[in-house]
């Protein structure tokens, strides 16, 4: 049985919920799709044994505003973290990884295997995930840095992509990292058969890992480590003068030991109201209904009321989500250019965004 260390990242605000998702209640911390919240999901996905993999204590790597949310949700799903650093400003998820690879090796020493997940993806069953994440251990305690691919089921635009290569064990060699497409270029990736959504998920050796991030950005590595204090808090001063840089940039898609295991679970990353209409269950009418809502020749839409009572009649294909000091509706397909209206309202200094 193969032990591994999770390090669970939550950060970020979830712009594309609002206005259910805010700055000071941002989409981990919400039951989006259970009776629990996201971040409680990821965190007894990443527990226990089975399927033959081992998992120690996680990891916590959080934006320090979200510190008493994040000790909530720990106690709610009754888990003890192995370790908490809270960063004081967001970087991005390069600095974050080096942080859980050095966090790891003090826990494991410098061959910890450490498993880099997102806490607000949607993923199922557990079952097959654990799965998944054993069939890759093999190659990440070669020396690989794999990260997970979804096989892709329609044209999608949203999310990057990756091109297997030769075959590695249970996975492939990564071949090329491939930037969020148009419908057209999606629409070939699908015909390919040889690309996969790129879900953000990574294992690797704390030792490897550190090793690529100080050959290809090593004033991200020497931060953290300047930073990063004995009692695992960090120095906002000595934190802030690093770069701001994802992992996918910073070394995936520089290092020659990048891997791809195509995923067995169902994955979405529910980054928008209609990705998550799609991870739950519609009704016979082809609604996703969540709160105090009544809905009468209505179909095809997501309607959610939080605090307050929200009625539709007559309407198709609509996301309507109501808070008790914001309202949201937009066509279907374009439920994902929320941002446009983010930014007119601070334009505006409005304050329904925190």
């Amino acid at each position: 049985m193969t032990r591994i260390r999770p390090a669970i990242l939550c950060g970020g605000s979830g712009e594309r919920l609002w206005p259910l998702s805010r700055k000071s209640a941002p989409k981990p911390f919400h039951t989006l799709l259970s009776d629990r919240t996201l971040f409680e999901d990821t965190l007894l996905r990443c527990t226990g044994e089975g399927e033959g993999v081992s998992f120690s204590d996680p990891l916590i790597i959080a934006g320090q505003a979200i510190e008493q949310p994040v000790r909530d949700a720990l106690k709610s799903a009754g888990i003890t973290a192995a370790s908490m650093a809270f960063e004081p400003m967001g970087k991005n998820t390069a600095p974050a990884a080096g942080i859980a690879a050095l966090l790891a090796q003090k826990q494991d020493g410098p061959e910890a295997l450490v498993l880099l997940v997102p806490s607000d993806h949607h993923i199922a069953p557990v079952s097959k995930f654990r799965e998944t994440i054993a069939a890759a251990a093999p190659l990440a305690a070669d020396g690989k840095i794999v990260v997970f691919g979804i096989p892709p089921t329609r044209p999608e635009t949203g999310y990057g992509y990756i091109r297997q290569g030769e075959a590695l064990g249970e996975g492939f060699a990564v071949e090329k990292f491939e930037e969020k497409p148009n419908v057209d270029t999606a629409k070939d990736y699908l015909a390919a058969g040889n690309m996969l959504w790129n879900a953000g998920i990574f294992l690797f050796r704390a030792d490897v890992l550190l090793g690529e991030l100080g050959l290809y950005e090593p004033d991200v590595l020497a931060t953290i480590n300047l930073a990063l204090s004995e009692d695992d808090s960090i120095d906002a001063d000595l934190f802030s003068t690093g770069p701001s840089i994802p992992i996918d940039i910073a070394v995936m898609e520089r290092t020659k030991y990048a891997a791809v295991v195509p995923a067995r679970f169902d994955w979405s990353d529910v980054g928008t109201w209609p990705s998550l209409m799609d991870a739950v269950e519609a009704d016979e009418e082809g609604n996703v209904l969540a709160g105090d809502v009544t809905a009468l020749d209505t179909t095809g839409s997501y309607v959610r009321g939080e605090g307050i009572t929200v009625t539709a009649l007559g309407v198709d294909n609509l996301v309507i989500v109501a808070t008790k000091d914001a309202v949201f509706v937009a066509p279907k397909d374009k439920a994902h250019d929320v941002k446009k209206i983010l930014g007119t309202l601070k334009e505006k200094g409005r304050d329904e965004l925190s």
